[in-house]
């Protein structure tokens, strides 16, 4: 515990020392052993001094005396920002305020949870795609083949639409597990169902979505 309180006092100086507002795991490193950076980090989020956006990306916080929720001290847009200069890309907006982190050549997956802004990346590959859908994302006449589902990510995204399961989606699971099927669903069939219980996608749009999200799945396997 004492080595632990110790580098957690050296992460927060360092961290305070830093001009910007969102901080890197990978920045932070060579102050400790893989483990002790996770606890460091840990103890400076129980704190309230750091808040976690992402797999290794922090945003510098603070804890509201009154209410003890834990802010970024800064606001989501220069968040965004800095997050994609961290991650050397560049960000823009796209609809209904979707957050859009242009990658280029690098493929980046990580997951970010910037307030209630829906972030997505975009890379040269699926630059084409999102182009011609980005500011019209109820023009489903044309439908990506590649990079299904990060689309199916920021469609829902763009709509606000979750997922979120019914006591039917259970009753079904259970049938199925104890039929023996070991076919199972995952988040992106599970937007999918999602989008077209909100009314987003026609009943042929998700299965053509789903289609191409399958056979590109196939072929990458």
């Amino acid at each position: 515990m004492g080595s632990t309180m110790k580098l957690a006092d050296r992460m927060r100086q360092s961290i305070r020392r830093r001009s910007g507002h969102v901080v890197l795991r990978a920045e932070l490193a060579r102050l400790g052993s893989a483990s002790q950076v996770s606890e460091a980090l840990k103890t400076l989020q129980r704190d309230g001094e750091l808040l976690r956006l992402g797999a290794g990306v922090y945003a510098k916080a603070r804890r509201d005396e009154a209410t003890h929720e834990v802010t970024p001290v800064v606001d989501v847009e220069t968040l965004a920002r800095e997050v994609a200069l961290k991650l050397k890309a560049h960000v823009t907006t796209g609809a209904r305020g979707t957050l859009v982190l242009d990658t280029g050549d690098r493929r980046v997956s990580r997951k970010l949870a910037l307030g209630q802004s829906a972030v997505q990346y975009v890379n040269n590959r699926n630059r084409r795609a999102f182009t011609a859908l980005r500011m019209k994302p109820w023009d489903t006449t044309t439908f990506p083949t590649t990079d299904v589902g990060n689309y199916v990510r920021w469609l829902a995204g763009s709509y606000g639409v979750r997922y979120e399961p019914t006591a039917a989606d259970q009753w079904a699971e259970t049938v199925t597990r104890l039929a023996g099927d070991e076919v199972r669903s995952g988040p992106v069939q599970d937007l999918l169902v999602a989008l077209k219980r909100a009314g987003r996608l026609t009943k042929d749009d998700m299965a053509r979505l789903l289609v191409n999200y399958l056979r590109e799945c196939k072929q990458g396997v």
